[in-house]
């Protein structure tokens, strides 16, 4: 099974799980002519891990996560609301003849599928569990 790995530092320990927040960058944001560019982006985002094993808060840890679920992600975040997008776009402009009220339907009928998405939050961290390790720090 492929991983997918981001370097992160513990931000806060619970009773049951542990915060990690990660630095989450574009190629572009190491890029050398990134001063240059207007591209280049860097966000911090936070995951919440199961408390396994012995871990500080500052301590610099290498969250794991498998590909199959980023790619489940993908298709949550962005695949499956482009697809309901167009489908409504398609069936309201094909049953009204209205541009303006199919785009704005289109554009309304995201807002109860990520409203959804956010109720459906205790079924994501179930779906969409993350491991964490500790990174060596070598000394010089």
């Amino acid at each position: 099974m492929k991983k997918i790995e981001h370097e992160g530092i513990v931000d806060q320990i619970s009773d049951k799980a542990i915060r990690v927040k990660i630095m989450s960058m574009s190629a572009c944001a190491s890029c050398h002519a990134k001063g240059a560019c207007t591209v280049a982006d860097m966000e911090e985002k936070e995951v919440e891990v199961p408390l396994a094993g012995n871990y500080k808060v500052g301590q610099r840890v290498m969250v794991t996560g498998s590909t199959a679920q980023g790619l489940q992600a993908a298709w949550w975040a962005y695949i499956l609301p482009i697809l309901l997008l167009l489908l409504t776009l398609f069936v309201s402009f094909s049953l009204t003849g209205n541009e303006a009220l199919a785009g704005l339907l289109a554009l309304v009928v995201l807002v109860p599928y990520f409203g959804l998405i956010k109720l459906s939050e205790k079924f994501m961290k179930k779906t969409f569990q993350f491991t964490i390790n500790s990174i060596n720090e070598e000394v010089l």
